[in-house]
């Protein structure tokens, strides 16, 4: 197994430790999936595509905050019981970001992506380590992606989910994406940002495939 496949399999491991430890909180899924304006029918939740769905898990993990705390930050690994692997991807959860980002190149026999920030231009590419998406983007077409990326021992990868975009929409995108938020506090800017970006998608998404790498 690679380091990369240790790395996804700690973080699969590891998420539903994080839920079981957090358990007495509220964290609620219907109010969770309401407030990122996933769609439901009393308290079932609708998910039209696996990225959805992944999603939905990346948001309650991450943007969803009781008394300014998201799940993530909520989690005592001690009381979790993470191993120490577990504990480092927990800790590169905490510390990731979301942006919009361009795909520049595609580099199949590395199996990474290099990433322009679309939102931070000034910030230095990234590499992402991503064997379903390299493949899928080589033999395609290079996308813009809104994701989460989550850098553990020198390796970037993405929290679980992206939401794919033609290039060709990224203008328009970006400018309804300032328009959105030019009043926004930044306390409430994560947030908005992702509740934004899953609209767009599900208005204007490219539906994509996942495999399991580990």
């Amino acid at each position: 197994m690679t380091l990369y496949q240790e790395i996804r399999a700690a973080g699969k491991s590891m998420q539903p430790k994080a839920l079981a430890a957090t358990r007495h909180l509220d964290f609620d899924p219907v109010r969770i999936a309401k407030r990122m304006t996933l769609r439901t029918s009393g308290k079932t939740l609708i998910f039209d595509d696996e990225t959805v769905q992944n999603a939905f898990f990346d948001f309650w993990f991450h943007e969803y905050r009781l008394t300014a705390k998201s799940l993530v930050e909520s989690v005592d690994p001690v009381t979790a019981g993470l191993e120490p692997l577990e504990t480092e991807v927990l800790e590169a959860h905490r510390q990731a970001r979301t942006s919009f980002l361009q795909a520049e190149a595609v580099m199949p026999w590395e199996q990474q992506i290099r990433l322009r920030d679309l939102l931070a231009p000034d910030r230095t590419e990234v590499l992402l380590t991503d064997m379903g998406l390299s493949d899928s983007m080589e033999r395609l077409a290079p996308l813009a992606l809104f994701c989460r990326l989550v850098a553990v021992r020198g390796i970037t990868m993405t929290s679980g989910f992206s939401f794919g975009f033609d290039p060709k929409r990224v203008p328009g995108i970006l400018e309804a994406y300032r328009q959105k938020t030019k009043n926004v506090p930044p306390a409430e800017l994560s947030e908005t940002r992702f509740v934004f970006f899953f609209q767009k998608y599900r208005q204007l998404g490219v539906e994509q495939a996942y495999q399991d790498v580990v």
